[in-house]
């Protein structure tokens, strides 16, 4: 085993993934998941025994930033002169700049949990334990977009296990801080399922020769350079093994990167990619295009293994659809139209006429999905670590190897093509009288209708 600066990576090659192998994705994929509990719902992270957090133990360099922007003077000049500077009761203090804090205070300081509102600067709410006037242990930050901040504190600065979450309690960086700056190894969690895991560069940023990009199987990797979390190009590796560091952070070890170099480049409207042929690694292990027996379907999208609801399957990048070139009057050059998820709503993928044949374009495959009124399938929203923010298809259900993958296209019934139509009309719900709209409602999260016309 080689240790590189970022990464732990082994000599051997990539080979089948085995039962250990498996063992330690869903030992990973657990460890994610428990990152993810906010204590919103009354479970933290501290409840599970298995993970390690608290303060950094070395020493808070002088003038780091802080988050509380309220000066240890001011509050006690406030104190001193209102209150007994002791007292063992919660006190509720308004500041001349329009601050507040609820909490507890010892010779004029903040001393014990406290709750400060911030009326200037990017934080709204700072809630946590203070020791003699600064953030000393657990905190959570809460910034004006809402998006949050859960870490430990040491001197008033960032200085330990830290988790970062958007405005909706998403779940976006896993990291050990020094001297409010992440430090060593830290994770980023991607939208759709990825994850991007190496070790921060002096600014704290995931920038890098040995950071890997990590699918959500937590077993296949590309492994290569990468700029604040963004691939630039990375080769196929394995997840093998899984250490932990000093800090409690998950270090997971790599398989030497191999084969095909692919490179982030995202679609315009008269370019795909550069290498049309390459397959993504991950996708290529779940499913594969074969013959659909749905009459006119001609091909379809289908499982290489039984794949559980729930599980991101196939991607679906294209060029970017210049709009000039629409035409309402016919279906022939729209039926490969989807939205674009990173221009909404007027964006559009699509499929040009030379990369509809699989032998021409292969990297990606979800456009050969077929429809079905009772789908197996919907489009989400992935970030794509080569092909930037486009559709995908996650699993409804439970699909067995060599089974069709459908998703509803959700057409709008007035515009929709001859088949589609007719489709709707012998299907159980067409036989049954459901009002199309109701169906629609019920099970397209994604509808394609506004995409393709």
């Amino acid at each position: 085993i080689h240790f590189y600066k970022s990464l732990l990576i082994t000599n051997c090659s990539m080979m089948p993934i085995s039962s250990h192998k498996k063992s330690i994705s869903q030992e990973l994929e657990q460890w994610i998941k428990k990152m993810r509990c906010s204590g919103s719902t009354g479970i933290g992270i501290e409840s599970f025994a298995d993970i390690r957090v608290g303060v950094d133990p070395s020493d808070v360099e002088e003038g780091c930033a802080s988050y509380d922007t309220i000066e240890c003077e001011d509050v006690r000049k406030i104190v001193n002169s209102e209150t007994n500077i002791n007292c063992k009761e919660s006190l509720t203090l308004k500041l001349e700049n329009g601050d507040n804090i609820e909490g507890f205070f010892k010779d004029g300081l903040r001393h014990g949990l406290c709750v400060v509102s911030l009326s200037e600067g990017n934080v709204a709410e700072i809630r946590g334990n203070y020791k003699e006037g600064k953030l000393d242990g657990k905190a959570k930050i809460t910034f004006k977009d809402r998006s949050t901040v859960d870490g430990y504190f040491k001197t008033g600065i960032l200085h330990g296990f830290a988790r970062y979450f958007d405005k909706k309690g998403r779940l976006t960086f896993i990291g050990n801080h020094k001297n409010g700056r992440p430090d060593g190894t830290c994770w980023k969690i991607i939208r759709g399922g990825g994850c991007v895991v190496g070790r921060v560069d002096s600014d704290g940023h995931l920038t890098g020769i040995r950071i890997a990009y990590i699918y959500p199987d937590y077993e296949t990797a590309l492994v290569g350079s990468f700029k604040d979390g963004v691939m630039e190009k990375g080769q196929e590796a394995a997840v093998t093994a899984m250490v932990e560091d000093e800090a409690g952070i998950k270090v997971p070890i790599f398989t030497k990167p191999e084969g095909h170099v692919h490179v982030r480049q995202i679609g315009c409207f008269d370019h795909i990619c550069s290498d049309p042929t390459a397959p993504d690694p991950y996708e290529s292990k779940l499913v594969s295009v074969c013959c659909s027996a749905i009459a006119g379907a001609q091909e379809g999208l289908f499982a290489k293994m039984d794949i559980e609801v729930n599980t991101t399957v196939a991607f679906y990048n294209g060029s970017r659809a210049d709009p000039a070139c629409f035409d309402p009057s016919t279906w022939e050059t729209n039926n490969y139209k989807i939205f674009d998820p990173a221009d909404i709503p007027a964006g559009t993928i699509d499929i040009p006429a030379w990369a509809q044949s699989p032998t021409a374009y292969c990297g990606s495959l979800a456009h050969k999905t077929n429809h079905s009124f009772i789908p197996n399938g919907q489009f989400v929203v992935f970030d794509h670590p080569k092909f930037g923010l486009i559709p995908c298809i996650a699993t409804i259900a439970d699909i067995q190897h060599g089974e069709e993958i459908m998703v509803g296209y959700g057409y709008d019934m007035e515009a929709a093509p001859d088949w589609y139509k007719t489709a709707w009309k012998n299907s159980h719900f067409g036989q049954e009288g459901l009002d199309y709209k109701d169906w629609l409602e019920c099970n397209i999260k994604n509808p394609l209708a506004t995409n393709r016309r």
